[in-house]
């Protein structure tokens, strides 16, 4: 009797055992990843498709040929209808959201209706944006997920081919803010504004809780650009006016929104042991207390043992020990815990003027070096868990 393994998400931490499907195989386990869409975009690379540096399909992994690669044999129909499928031995793409758990009877439910019953689930399902004011509405986008960068992008482009000026707004002063700010200078740059209308909402400042050299470089990337950085908050978007918190306002074409990510909101009165922000708790195995038939990694779990910053560093990190561990749950053998829970990792900021901002511990540096080691790291990540991509050159130079 074959068991089944369902991956609720295509998330980072999912990569690592969807390109190790074959083991699953021989143990006599079906794995069925369920995700919106076929594609997973790859957050690090987001940024610089802003810029106009990378194609929507040079950061992308595409899930659904992972697990048709995966499979080695066929057989009939699924036990269950999918939406998309491989048709492929075990190995199965549903398209859909999971909207529901049901962890004592081992079943999700999706959002058109469809359960999914599993013996082993694993959520990598990434995070959303934690917007402190609401994001719908015209000239808004949140950084996530990640295909709306390639949208704003195209907006920006058709204001300005159309002769019509764009006053940029980035809601948030982290990472993810800096560099979204630094690549829509790139892209105004790369289409000949000369005087672009960029500022950054800030908060507390440029890349809190990061070395002050950091700092200093970040701000000055971007005023020496053009860009304005306020130390305030977004407190509403009205009528193309961008309202804050200390009683200013900003006129505003395209608002960016990057204050920091949560996880989303499927688990809640799921009855799963949830952190105080909704994600799934797992224990030192990626393994949720109550029920240990139930695993997850990356940025929707709560790692209970020491509870870690939201990065992808650490839903990379996770994906050899989740993966090894679903295995071993399903085939009756000990769990591995996991320990690569240091904080002193690598990151490289994507200034996007061809340069980038490295940080390993307190050593900061800048340059166009950076910039090249990132690219080069990057695109080793995309390449790692696909087929092998011809060179492509960039739309606009770096």
């Amino acid at each position: 009797m074959r068991k089944r393994l369902v991956l609720a998400g295509g998330g980072h931490a999912h990569l690592f055992t969807l390109s190790r499907l074959g083991v699953f195989d021989d143990a006599g386990i079906d794995v069925v990843c369920v995700a919106p869409g076929p594609f997973l975009a790859y957050s690090g690379m987001g940024p610089g498709m802003l810029s106009g540096r990378y194609a929507l399909e040079d950061l992308r992994f595409d899930i659904e040929a992972m697990l048709s690669a995966g499979a080695r044999h066929t057989r009939g129909a699924s036990r269950f209808p999918p939406a998309r499928a491989n048709g492929a031995f075990g190995h199965v793409f549903v398209q859909g959201r999971v909207t529901g758990i049901d962890p004592e009877g081992k079943g999700l439910v999706l959002e058109d209706g469809r359960e999914l019953a599993y013996d082993v689930a694993s959520f990598g399902l990434g995070s959303v944006v934690d917007a402190p004011f609401p994001v719908a509405g015209e000239g808004v986008r949140t950084v996530k997920p990640i295909e709306n960068l390639l949208a704003a992008r195209c907006a920006i482009e058709s204001r300005v081919e159309a002769g019509e000026a764009v006053r940029v707004v980035v809601a948030g002063g982290g990472a993810s803010a800096f560099e979204v700010a630094g690549n829509a200078l790139g892209l105004l740059a790369g289409l000949g504004v000369t005087k672009p209308l960029v500022t950054v909402v800030a908060g507390r400042g440029l890349l809190p809780g990061w070395p002050a050299r950091a700092r200093r470089l970040a701000h000055a990337s971007l005023t020496y650009r053009g860009a304005k950085v306020l130390c305030d908050r977004v407190e509403r978007f009205d009528g193309g006016r961008v309202m804050l918190v200390g009683g200013g306002s900003l006129s505003c074409d395209m608002l960016l929104v990057a204050t920091g990510t949560r996880p989303p909101g499927v688990f809640a009165r799921s009855g799963l042991t949830l952190s105080p922000d909704g994600g799934l708790s797992v224990n030192a195995f990626l393994q949720s207390p109550l029920y240990p038939d139930i695993f997850g990694g990356g940025d929707c779990v709560h790692f209970a043992p020491k509870p870690l910053p939201r990065a992808g560093v650490y839903a990379v990190r996770q994906g050899p020990v989740l993966c090894a561990n679903l295995l071993a749950r399903l085939t009756g053998r000990n769990l591995t815990p996991f320990r690569r829970t240091g904080t002193d990792y690598l990151a490289l900021l994507n200034c996007g003027d061809g340069r980038a901002i490295l940080r390993q511990g307190p050593l900061v540096l800048e340059g166009r070096w950076c910039m090249a080691l990132k690219d080069w790291i990057d695109r080793r990540f995309i390449r790692s868990f696909g087929p092998p991509r011809p060179p492509r050159k960039s739309g606009r130079p770096a």
